[in-house]
Order: C-alpha cells, then structure tokens, then sequence
C-alpha cells in the first residue's frame, strides 16, 4: 500500500476501439493498472493511473502525446479499499463468470461456471479481452478427459477453466515464483483437483511430455521462443489455441503454422487483439 502523502495522476482518453491496446502499451510502458473512468463523449474512453513517483509518472505521458494526459497530484488514500470497494463480478465469457472473494454473487446460467478469483501478484483476473477470447474459444472444444497445458498460468484462470470443462490434467507453467502461493490457492479456493502449476520454462519438461491442448495468452515476443517447444508437446491431432496477439501480427504466426504443419481452424478478434485455434 502507498505510504507517501501524495499520489501523482494522469487522466488521458483515446478513441474506444483504442482502449485495449492503450492499456496494452501502457502497461508495458510501466503502467501498474490503469482505470477507466464514466464519460459522457461516446466517442472517446477516459483513463486514469497513479505512481507513487513523479518523475516516474512525468516520463510515462512523455512518451504517450497521443493519449493527451494531464496531471495532477492527490492525497494519498488508501487504495487497496477503494479498489475492493469497486470490485464487481466479470462475465468473461458464455458460460464464464469471475467474482472476488469479497463479492457475493451466483450467475443465472445453469451451466455457469464461476470462478472465485483474487489476482493479488499474479496476472488475470478475467477482464481483459485476450482471457475472454480465450474462455469463448476453449468452451467450443471438447476437453473431457483431455489433458491441457497452459504456457504462463498467471492467477491460473485458464487453467481452471480447463478444469471445469473437465480436462483429465491440466498443468500450467510460471516464470514468476511470486505468483505460485497464489495459483496454489486459486485452486484450492475453486475446487481444481486436476490442477497443477509448476516454475519454470517448458524445457522443465522431458521429450515425452505431450498434450491433447495447448492454450497460450502471450505477447508475441514473449511467447515467439517457445515455438519448437509447442511443436514437441502437442500430440498429433491436438489443438494450440494461441492469443494475446495483435491482429496486426497474425501474419507471423500463420506463416509459422505453414513452416511447421498446423492448421488454422477458428480465428476471432476482439478490438486489437486476434486469437487462434490450430490443429496438428
């Protein structure tokens, strides 16, 4: 929690098809969560962050001029209330619902699955558009019994989507070992029997570790090194559903399919983002 007396804020907007990848570049920029504030302009989507630095803040709208921040510094609050104060369920996808643990709340949809989940030092909490399309995407295959790889689990949601579905094994694999007592207790809290994380690249596995699903949410560039690993872990047969791709790069990873004997079966976008669906 900030101890400083001080918040330093920006407030910039952008058009609405824009926000995804906005929040994207951000991020990336060293943004640690940016909030989507009401407006009363359709045509635009207005978006704050806070750091406990200034100069961190000034150098971050430095590089964004087309985002047309302005600033201003705050009291310091205590952020941690507020944003649990605002937390509500996210309807992920179809049959997808996520809530916070603090959140009382049953979905309508007898087919519903609904995850209680806390991000806490992990990534994915469901509300971004690569998770949903991802969620949407795994519904629409036939995982029972199967075993299920998830590359880069974060908080474990799709992992645990997976277990839902009821795929047989599911393992998900994590470089941050600050993020493993918080997958290990996002499955307890879930019931995830068939689930298991482990620290780690995918050469942690031997030669003959291979899945029936391979599911992947990475930028291109994190993910680009772990192409021969998926071509060595996918059964023949298997499904590798790829996203947190840009539409504006799904060039790079068909031609790869091309080189490597897959085969695109299902694509779908979402705002900037692209997500894929290829059998071996």
């Amino acid at each position: 929690m900030q101890t400083n007396d001080v918040w330093y804020k920006a407030t910039g907007y952008c058009s609405p098809e824009e926000y995804d990848l906005a929040t994207y570049f951000l991020m990336e920029a060293g943004v640690g969560a940016l909030e989507e504030l009401e407006t009363s302009t359709p045509e635009r989507t207005d978006f704050c962050f806070y750091t406990g630095d200034k100069a961190e803040r000034d150098s971050i709208i430095e590089k964004f001029p087309q985002y047309n921040f302005t600033t201003e510094d705050e009291p310091a609050k205590d952020w941690d209330r507020w944003w649990k104060d605002r937390a509500t369920p996210v309807h992920v996808s179809d049959r997808v619902w996520v809530r916070p643990p603090w959140v009382n709340f049953t979905p309508e949809e007898k087919d519903a699955i609904l995850l209680v989940l806390e991000a806490k030092s992990a990534f994915g909490t469901g509300d971004h558009a690569t998770t949903a399309l991802m969620a949407g995407m795994m519904e629409g295959l036939d995982l029972q019994g199967k075993s299920v790889l998830d590359i880069g689990t974060g908080t474990g949601i799709l992992s645990m989507i997976a277990d839902k579905l009821g795929a047989k094994k599911v393992i998900g694999t994590e470089i941050d070992m600050l993020a493993l007592p918080c997958i290990a207790e996002n499955f307890i809290q879930n019931g995830c029997k068939n689930s298991r994380a482990l620290f780690g690249f995918l050469d942690t596995f031997n030669d003959s570790a291979k899945f029936d699903v391979i599911v992947c949410n990475m930028i291109r560039t994190e993910f680009w090194p772990m192409r021969k690993d998926v071509e060595r872990m996918l059964k023949k047969g298997g499904h590798f559903l790829l996203t947190g791709q840009l539409t504006a790069e799904k060039d790079y990873v068909l031609d790869w399919f091309k080189e490597a004997g897959f085969t695109a079966v299902r694509e779908n976008t979402r705002d900037e983002w692209w997500i894929v669906d290829a059998v071996r």
